[in-house]
């Protein structure tokens, strides 16, 4: 409810931004499909009672991999955001300079984080192997999905190949959430469509209007996320 309302609120500006850019609302709604999509496939499975829900799913996982234990997850949901970035360096150029750019992309994280985490601290899931309550939805995955969302948006036009390995990086962590037995596959799907449209409302809601005195770069060091902001009076 909260990610929705939020995108009701921006879809009233982007409707404003539609007619002075003569864009078609079509675009913003053929962009909502799959974040919504995955959405409603996860909220299916959490609540359905059928043969083919969350408990069943966690079941026949466990018995199968039953030892199945990895980090590479925890590192794999930031692969996306230094490749915003890397490309330049080698001379592909990404769609949108680098200070909207940055400012969008924290405009995302902001929008996803906010989210997840209201989501988490209201609903109170039991993950599938009982260390906590915040089983739902899943942050990794959510994040891992706003990255393929910018990589696709910078990169998409360059090469089919930058998306096609960015929503396989993001797919592999929401798998690996699983297997490791962190979180149901409702608690994917629906982080997975969470990331995506959050990076799409950042996209939808900015201006473009960053200031050249200003400077903003995303930094992580020792497992910590940060951001690094200067400007020039």
């Amino acid at each position: 409810m909260i990610l929705v309302s939020t995108a009701l609120m921006f879809q009233l500006q982007a409707q404003t931004d539609t007619i002075i850019r003569k864009q078609p609302l079509s675009k913003y709604l053929k962009q909502s499909i799959a974040p919504v999509t995955l959405i409603g496939a996860g909220m299916y499975m959490k609540l359905n009672k059928t043969g083919f829900n969350d408990l069943s799913v966690r079941d026949n996982v466990v018995s199968t991999y039953p030892n199945f234990r990895t980090h590479a997850d925890d590192y794999l949901r930031f692969a996306a955001i230094p490749f915003i970035y890397l490309p330049e360096l080698v001379g592909i150029k990404a769609k949108t300079d680098i200070k909207n750019r940055t400012a969008i992309l924290l405009k995302a994280e902001v929008i996803m984080l906010t989210t997840v985490t209201l989501l988490k601290n209201e609903t109170h899931v039991i993950r599938p192997d009982g260390s906590n309550d915040k089983s739902f939805p899943s942050g990794h995955a959510a994040q891992a999905f706003l990255g393929a969302v910018f990589i696709q948006k910078e990169y998409g036009s360059k090469s089919i190949w930058f998306p096609i390995a960015g929503y396989t990086v993001a797919a592999s962590v929401g798998v690996l959430r699983i297997l490791n037995n962190r979180h149901y596959t409702s608690d994917v799907l629906v982080g997975s469509g969470i990331g995506m449209l959050s990076a799409h409302i950042a996209y939808w809601t900015h201006r473009y209007k960053w200031s050249k005195n200003v400077v903003v770069m995303p930094t992580y060091s020792n497992r910590s996320a940060g951001v690094y902001f200067s400007m020039k009076f």
